[in-house]
């Protein structure tokens, strides 16, 4: 054992060395009691918030899990930092993906271009499309020429006399035009010894529409006297024409180009022949009269109103006496100068011939 004396000899020769091991211990003991949290187990009351400011210790975090008996507390913390490097890396690699594997924008494009080929009614490519729809020559070629509605002034006057073998006559029409619409007013007056005999002055009366293809009478009116009035109506939307003549009343078919005789005078001032023949359908209030008038050429004729030159048209009938002759003034608006056509039933011809035009 050792002595008493030899304890103190001890101690004084350490002296320095055993005071400055307690020095030591006193600092280790002040640094231990200044850090109390982090060196208490996990039993301690407040768990979660060692874990929450503390994150530098991996071990405690582990111990706490352990030992917390709430795990929905650990969960919450992973799962709290959004800018964990993995799931942004993932999410951007698989967008890509997404857009390569359906292609949406060639997609969308392409139902457009197809939309236009629909429309377009073939399958060639965009642009020949458009320019085949905007060249209709063919069509354009197949149209009748447009009327011309303007052919004649707004207002006309033009006088006849009439020649036959068995009477004399005179007849004037009138013709007046406001925008579309068009009256025509006639009258014829026989004169002479056979005036007499004769039913006296008889009136007509044309009202309708002028339209691209041409005059469309809707309503012919004629007057004699002593006797009712006989005419006839045009119903354009039906197709159908009406004649009313002594009390009756009886329905025909109604086809294009057709016209009463009052307005053929002045449709074939407005639509002069361009060919070499010219189709016309008249009506009368007894019957229809289909003309096919030949072009014959120019002629110059010396006439009441003086020297003119016309264009002749002949339609040539089953029979010499049912030939028709028009003459058409081309420096007076293409109208009828003079005409020779049968009456009577083809007994006789009459011959209309223009003594004056004025406005």
């Amino acid at each position: 054992m050792i002595s008493t004396h030899q304890l103190r000899a001890f101690l004084h020769r350490y002296r320095i060395a055993l005071a400055a091991l307690a020095v030591s211990a006193i600092a280790h003991a002040a640094l231990i009691a200044s850090m109390p949290r982090q060196v208490e187990p996990p039993a301690v009351d407040e768990p979660a918030y060692t874990a929450t400011l503390d994150p530098a210790a991996p071990a405690i975090e582990g111990t706490a899990a352990a030992t917390t008996p709430a795990p929905a507390q650990a969960k919450p913390r992973r799962a709290r930092p959004k800018p964990s490097p993995p799931k942004p890396e993932e999410t951007v690699a698989s967008l890509p993906g997404l857009i390569d594997e359906p292609e949406p924008a060639p997609k969308q494009t392409l139902p457009i271009e197809s939309g236009t080929e629909l429309l377009a009614g073939d399958d060639v490519p965009a642009p020949p499309e458009k320019i085949a729809l905007a060249q209709p020559p063919k069509p354009a070629a197949l149209e009748p020429p447009k009327f011309p509605g303007e052919a004649l002034p707004a207002k006309l006057r033009i006088a006849y006399a009439l020649h036959s073998a068995f009477a004399e006559g005179r007849s004037e029409y009138t013709w007046s035009r406001e925008g579309n619409r068009y009256e025509i007013f006639g009258s014829a007056q026989a004169s002479g010894f056979f005036a007499v005999f004769l039913e006296g002055q008889i009136t007509q009366e044309s009202r309708g529409t002028v339209t691209s293809a041409g005059l469309r009478p809707e309503r012919f009116t004629e007057r004699r006297p002593r006797a009712p009035d006989e005419g006839l109506e045009f119903d354009w939307s039906k197709r159908t024409m009406t004649f009313h003549r002594n009390d009756e009343t009886r329905e025909g078919p109604l086809a294009d180009n057709t016209v009463d005789w009052l307005s053929m005078i002045f449709q074939l001032a407005h639509s002069p022949p361009k060919g070499d023949r010219v189709e016309l359908r008249v009506f009368t209030q007894r019957r229809l009269y289909t003309f096919s008038l030949a072009v014959l050429g120019e002629e110059e004729l010396d006439l009441p109103i003086g020297k003119v030159k016309t264009l002749h048209l002949r339609h040539e009938g089953k029979t010499p006496v049912e030939t028709v002759d028009v003459w058409l003034g081309i420096d007076q608006h293409n109208l009828p100068v003079k005409l020779r056509y049968p009456v009577a039933r083809n007994r006789f011809q009459v011959e209309q011939v223009a003594t004056s035009i004025s406005r």
